[in-house]
């Protein structure tokens, strides 16, 4: 079985890469670091970096930011070409205990036994800012479900779709439902292809014994007992666009579409007032830009 592991870099800390190739490089069979980084803007970050830091990667400059879709395909093609069974995708700044990447198989392995047509299976995350665990997300009739995990419990909970960073995907898979959206660009990417996955009769689960510390979003906020993630005004209006778009994709469950539609005032109103630039005037219009943009079609990268 070779499962090969890729990792996006986007100006990536060095410390925090390091500590994830650490963890991984003894696990899988081959690991691709796919950089969206613009040429020679990060001066250490090179093949020869990787050498001198002994870890046994093979690295791809893209030149450019291309997005985390376009990243994730080239490292899914790479790993088509060197005929892997399976891929597990990571940011550069998730932390996986040693040993994850095999449980993750394992547990693949028992649902398969069991007659699950299983798409991807992936970690219980822990926010390293909010120290939280994230929950799993289902479909229900007006709005998605929350069903919150514990760490100790043993039997894998079914989700709608997986955070990327840490899901293990059968490139059998890959191949039959297609690779990641590349003109969405950034977020939503995995919450699409999983629920892409879903129309083929695939299913997608939280290993909860498989735990990784990931960072998610620059800042928190807290609203009664739960703390949201903030993300710059950038990445905000990737958010509301793509989701936009999202709402008009008729091959979208209904119950997900209904639920994408009353999140949309609620994306570009909180993040109107929970700017980190704090000039809600402009961040007002930006998110109304993205609504514009997402309706009529225009994706990609937008700046």
């Amino acid at each position: 079985m070779i499962i090969s592991a890729i990792v996006v870099t986007y100006y990536p800390n060095k410390l925090l890469l390091s500590r994830l190739l650490h963890s991984i490089c003894g696990e899988a069979s081959i690991v691709y670091v796919i950089d969206n980084t613009p040429k020679e803007s990060v001066d250490w970050l090179c093949s020869e970096w990787f050498v001198k830091s002994d870890f046994e990667v093979k690295y791809c400059s893209l030149g450019d930011n291309f997005g985390i879709a376009k990243a994730q395909n080239v490292g899914i093609n790479f790993a088509i070409n060197d005929e892997c069974d399976h891929v597990i995708l990571f940011d550069q700044d998730s932390s996986p205990p040693i040993g994850m990447i095999n449980r993750l198989y394992e547990a693949e392995i028992k649902l398969l036994n069991s007659g699950i047509k299983v798409g991807s299976v992936g970690p219980l995350f822990i926010d390293e800012k909010t120290n939280q665990y994230s929950p799993a997300i289902r479909k229900s009739w007006l709005m998605t479900k929350r069903v919150n995990i514990s760490h100790d419990e043993n039997l894998p909970v079914s989700s709608d779709n997986l955070i990327a960073s840490g899901s293990l995907i059968r490139l059998s898979v890959l191949k039959e439902v297609g690779l990641m959206r590349e003109d969405l660009f950034i977020d939503w990417v995995d919450i699409e292809w999983g629920l892409r996955a879903g129309n083929f009769g695939y299913f997608h689960f939280i290993i909860p014994d498989a735990v990784m510390l990931h960072s998610i979003g620059d800042e928190y906020t807290s609203i009664g007992k739960r703390r949201i993630n903030l993300h710059s005004d950038i990445r905000n209006y990737y958010i509301v666009r793509n989701a936009c778009h999202l709402l008009l994709d008729s091959s979208l469950n209904r119950q997900w579409r209904i639920s994408i539609f009353f999140k949309i005032p609620k994306f570009v109103i909180f993040y109107s007032i929970k700017t980190l630039s704090k000039k809600r005037g402009k961040v007002l219009f930006l998110l109304l830009r993205a609504c514009s943009d997402g309706f009529t079609g225009r994706l990609g990268k937008a700046f």
